[in-house]
């Protein structure tokens, strides 16, 4: 990297990983020399990475943040980012991987955030509702993917989760994505039964227009609790 050959510190990063799964350095590197490379997004999935092997890893935290502020998102993820300071929070593997991971979603890059936010999961937290959100987010990434299976399975997580916090209007989101999804599968008996769900909690919760709109849902919504 010293002498600007990027793309040979890359091929050296990612073998350093091969070699040693986890070396949190080999992770940072790989970040650093895709970040120089212009690859904002592979950048800051290879520093979620490398906090998921190793969350205590101030350098790789440092990195990401970094990386995330030089990146084209800077701009929408600023401000939330010194609500995390103001909160006490910006130093919290957990918090600042889903963070960066919802943003990457936003910003369309559904690959790179299906890294990040799956490497939030593997560094873990004690928030149920947080986890939640991490999961809604997963769901709407794989389906953008095309892959309705691991979709329809974070929706099931996002479910339960809204279900153990009597979160009504969690319950009633996650039940009209997963109706849209069964349908897209041809499973109409799910999505007959979820779309009920939904039209039920709607109704308790005097939500007329979800009410109204719920079988023509055509994909997940992502629910942040940012």
């Amino acid at each position: 990297m010293k002498i600007q050959q990027y793309d040979k510190a890359l091929d050296d990063a990612i073998k350093a990983r091969l070699l040693n799964p986890k070396w949190p350095k080999a992770y940072f590197r790989q970040g650093v020399a895709l970040q120089y490379l212009g690859r904002h997004a592979d950048a800051l999935a290879a520093f979620a990475s490398g906090l998921a092997q190793d969350p205590k890893s101030l350098q790789l935290l440092v990195g990401m943040v970094e990386a995330a502020m030089k990146s084209p998102m800077r701009d929408s993820l600023e401000p939330t980012y010194q609500q995390l300071q103001k909160m006490k929070l910006d130093k919290s593997p957990f918090v600042v991987v889903s963070v960066v991971g919802q943003e990457l979603l936003t910003a369309g890059h559904h690959g790179a955030s299906v890294v990040v936010l799956e490497a939030a999961l593997k560094i873990g937290t004690c928030s149920l509702k947080l986890r939640g959100s991490v999961f809604s987010a997963l769901s709407s990434a794989y389906w953008s993917l095309g892959n309705t299976e691991k979709s329809t399975g974070y929706m099931q997580q996002d479910l339960d989760v809204a279900k153990t916090l009597g979160d009504q209007t969690g319950e009633c989101r996650a039940h009209g994505n997963l109706g849209s999804a069964f349908f897209s599968k041809g499973n109409y008996r799910e999505a007959l039964t979820n779309h009920r769900h939904q039209l039920v909690l709607a109704m308790k919760l005097k939500d007329r227009e979800a009410a109204s709109s719920a079988p023509e849902q055509s994909g997940p919504r992502v629910h942040s609790h940012w």
